[in-house]
């Protein structure tokens, strides 16, 4: 088959067509973002976030937003996170809300603020604690307790000390709803009738791995604090109102613990200097 031949003016209209088309080429290549569209349209769907919120879906891939608040925290509600945490360390301490029943088990609370925008005490909480064990190289959940609890405290600081810290729950007997109405104002007594601790308890299940692991390498290094300053290897010991403490060794290593109850530090330094000598204290 023999070619066609173009005419002088085909050739100049094809050239003129293919100039075209190298041009919208080029700028297509250097404007890559208008390839897509400026606005994905995501569904209406909406996540429910542990206080009681909702965010929707956004973005390219349509995932929704992070939730404010209440993702991987230990308390709900409240606008001081470090109130919230006292909390549940106060509770952990009392009999009440922290037991044993096997050895080498531990306890674990999480804790929400009924009333958010409550900003002094008493402060009405919902408790979610429980003892954990390893067992099998997998943690267990051996028992647990769920129940509304009024915290009093008597004054408000940028720390708590969870030794000042005091507490009433309703019994778990007959007595429970006359409780209610005794302890917790009427304004929140429908909230805790109908009181769901899914969150908590999912929360108590995700953090309890961790949580158990801190608490079992804590009580090594108490124990190395407790032992150095027996054999007079320390120099200087402190504490902090939420029971963390420090000890200053003398070849100049620091070890740092939360001790068990308030002053344990400064009172085993204290017995330990009439054989090591004087030993620098400070508290905060």
């Amino acid at each position: 088959m023999t070619p066609l031949s173009l005419s002088r003016n085909e050739k100049i209209l094809a050239g003129f067509f293919a100039l075209i088309i190298l041009s919208v080429g080029y700028f297509l290549t250097e404007n890559t973002d208008i390839l897509a569209p400026e606005d994905t349209v995501c569904t209406t769907d909406a996540k429910l976030c542990p206080d009681g919120s909702s965010v929707g879906r956004t973005g390219p891939n349509c995932e929704f937003r992070a939730c404010t608040t209440g993702e991987g925290k230990t308390s709900y509600g409240f606008a001081n996170d470090y109130m919230g945490q006292a909390i549940a360390d106060y509770l952990v301490t009392k009999k009440t809300f922290a037991w044993q029943t096997e050895e080498n088990s531990r306890n674990f609370c999480v804790v929400e603020n009924l009333d958010p925008n409550n900003e002094l005490f008493p402060i009405y909480v919902w408790a979610r604690c429980s003892e954990f064990i390893f067992q099998n190289d997998t943690l267990t959940e051996l028992s647990g307790l769920s129940v509304p609890v009024k915290i009093d405290y008597p004054n408000e600081l940028s720390f708590y000390d969870i030794a000042r810290f005091t507490h009433e729950a309703p019994s778990d007997g007959a007595t429970y709803n006359e409780d209610i109405r005794r302890i917790f104002p009427e304004n929140l007594q429908q909230k805790i009738s109908n009181y769901d601790s899914a969150t908590l308890s999912q929360e108590l299940k995700t953090q309890s791995p961790a949580w158990f692991r801190s608490d079992e390498e804590n009580d090594k290094t108490w124990e190395k604090i407790k032992q150095a300053i027996n054999d007079c290897k320390v120099k200087a010991v402190s504490q902090t109102h939420s029971h963390t403490a420090w000890a200053e060794l003398k070849d100049g290593t620091e070890l740092s613990a939360i001790e068990p109850q308030i002053d344990d530090i400064i009172d085993l330094a204290t017995a330990a200097e009439d054989k090591c000598g004087e030993i620098l204290m400070s508290t905060e």
